[in-house]
């Protein structure tokens, strides 16, 4: 598959929260959602095979749009705090739990653990967690809430990467481009920004290296 194909498979999802939310939805033959909270009845049309969570802030975290999104066959990743959530409920979830430096496969699908931190409500010590998945020959790296950490210095051959932007609790637009320069991917969504950052948007747009794609997306 070509990269501009897979790209048409990928949505940032709408959230109703304040702080808003980076929901990434990949509509492929598995469809996969990462961190999904308060997503619009639209956003939810699509039952997931595969939802990974990074972390349990509740723009990232609801088991209340988890029941809406699973099914009997749903296979759900995450650290160990949003697994204790999950099993405080009903609702009896697939869920495995992963920690940074780990790698599973479920559904054909090969899922990476790293690292992800920041130095303001988002400590190392909690375990949270960003991804690395290997789909249709692309790998996909979501950052989680993240600042730009040591760690991404390590990251390679990233097609596709979505960092969250929002300082100073995960990336400011210079830690983006930071990031960008370090690890190189050959595209960049910049996610979980509201309007109200949108000049950041536009710093990292005219800031990337050429090398990288800057792809803005809809909110859907």
């Amino acid at each position: 598959m070509e990269i501009n194909d897979f790209l048409e498979k990928i949505e940032w999802l709408e959230s109703t929260h304040i702080y808003g939310g980076a929901c990434i939805k990949i509509n492929d033959k598995n469809v996969i959602y990462f961190d999904p909270a308060n997503l619009s009845e639209k956003g939810m049309e699509h039952k997931a095979d595969l939802i990974l969570i990074s972390h349990s802030h509740d723009d990232h975290f609801s088991v209340k749009t988890l029941e809406e999104l699973v099914k009997p066959t749903t296979f759900i990743v995450c650290p160990l705090d949003c697994e204790e959530e999950l099993l405080n409920h009903h609702y009896d979830f697939n869920i495995y739990v992963i920690k940074s430096g780990e790698t599973i496969t479920l559904n054909d699908v090969k899922i990476n653990a790293v690292p992800a931190y920041s130095s303001t409500a988002h400590p190392e010590s909690a375990g949270w967690l960003g991804y690395i998945i290997e789909l249709n020959n692309f790998r996909i790296y979501h950052a989680g809430d993240s600042s730009f950490i040591p760690e991404m210095n390590d990251l390679k051959n990233i097609d596709i990467a979505f960092l969250t932007v929002r300082e100073p609790y995960m990336m400011s637009p210079n830690e983006v481009i930071q990031a960008v320069n370090a690890f190189k991917p050959k595209i960049l969504y910049p996610i979980h920004w509201i309007e109200e950052e949108r000049e950041g948007i536009k710093f990292i747009q005219k800031s990337a290296p050429k090398t990288t794609k800057i792809i803005i997306p809809k909110k859907r």
